[in-house]
């Protein structure tokens, strides 16, 4: 999604503009406030895009019934509050609620409030918990309506800056998937919802030989965006059901095999390398989005970092330049 920018004092373009990145909405100035003063960016991909919006007014928002969006918002500046139901939460500086679908909702945001907001695909995220169970999910995800844990909370910040650096430029199909399915995943495991203990019940092991397709099936389709989740609905499994097969089975999870196939493509194209191969190209092309991480996963896998393997492939052509990288 390329980057959008409004900025307006203009109260019918403010609700249409907000509308298009969210949903129909009736917006109500507080009785004492002047005017609004709305700023918005949108950045990031379409199917997580980061949402930026400052309303620069005490505002009431009524969002009816929230058709199929699942908002993570979190506060970096001011105050507000959510309700859904008879259920209500508040935001101060630092605090994410996540805000599920297909509920009535409204908001109230105060004059200083400013919000950061992740836009979960519902489709992908309803997708992955219906995989982690084995079956189709019988009504909508739900999660509860109160902030992030101190943990969760520490983990999405950095998941924003991650985002925030990965917007200038699309990612490669491989790393964007796993980046998404990453965020997602993040969502179902860290927040309490209305699935969380049945996933917590779907962990029976699957066999050696279910063990085995997948190991197979994950080699010969290293190359495209899988994530175990695919892997998960091939084998008609729960996710939590191979996890708990890989760890009987080869004390190992589904996740560390499909990396361990693609650190190894990995190496195989930087021992491959031309001239204008980057380790950050090879890391990006085969799903690898946080370069910290494959560097470290690489090393502990092959006893050297990616650059001394770039660099012994320059040598050996004779075309090492220890300025390039």
């Amino acid at each position: 999604m390329a980057l959008e920018h409004v900025h307006t004092r203009d109260l019918a373009e403010a609700i249409e503009t907000v509308g298009q990145v969210y949903c129909e909405h009736e917006l109500s100035l507080d009785r004492r406030a002047r005017g609004i003063d709305t700023t918005l960016d949108v950045s990031g991909s379409a199917q997580q895009p980061i949402v930026r919006l400052r309303y620069g007014a005490t505002v009431n928002v009524d969002a009816g019934s929230f058709p199929d969006l699942y908002l993570n918002m979190r506060c970096t500046n001011g105050s507000g509050r959510v309700r859904q139901g008879s259920r209500e939460a508040s935001w101060h500086p630092g605090v994410t609620v996540p805000v599920s679908a297909n509920m009535g909702t409204d908001f109230g945001f105060g004059t200083e409030f400013s919000q950061a907001t992740i836009k979960a695909d519902k489709q992908k995220l309803e997708s992955l918990c219906s995989a982690w169970l084995g079956h189709q999910l019988p009504e909508t995800l739900r999660f509860e309506l109160r902030p992030f844990s101190a943990t969760l909370e520490r983990t999405w910040s950095s998941t924003l800056d991650l985002l925030d650096s990965t917007a200038a430029a699309p990612l490669p199909p491989l790393a964007e998937a796993a980046l998404q399915e990453f965020v997602l995943t993040l969502l179902l495991e860290g927040h309490p919802h209305n699935y969380s203990d049945e996933l917590a019940r779907r962990a029976e092991r699957v066999s050696s030989r279910l063990v085995r397709r997948a190991e197979s099936f994950m080699k010969e389709h290293a190359h495209e965006p899988l994530t175990v989740a695919d892997v998960a609905r091939e084998l008609g499994v729960s996710v939590p059901g191979l996890q708990v097969g890989f760890q009987s089975c080869r004390n190992y999870t589904p996740t560390a095999f499909l990396r361990s196939v693609r650190l190894h493509r990995a190496r195989q194209g930087l021992l491959d390398a031309d001239a204008g191969t980057t380790v950050t190209d090879v890391a990006i092309r085969n799903g690898f989005f946080h370069l910290g991480r494959f560097s470290a996963h690489y090393k502990s896998c092959f006893a050297e970092s990616p650059m001394q393997t770039l660099a012994r492939r320059r040598a050996a052509a004779g075309r090492f330049n220890p300025l390039l990288e």
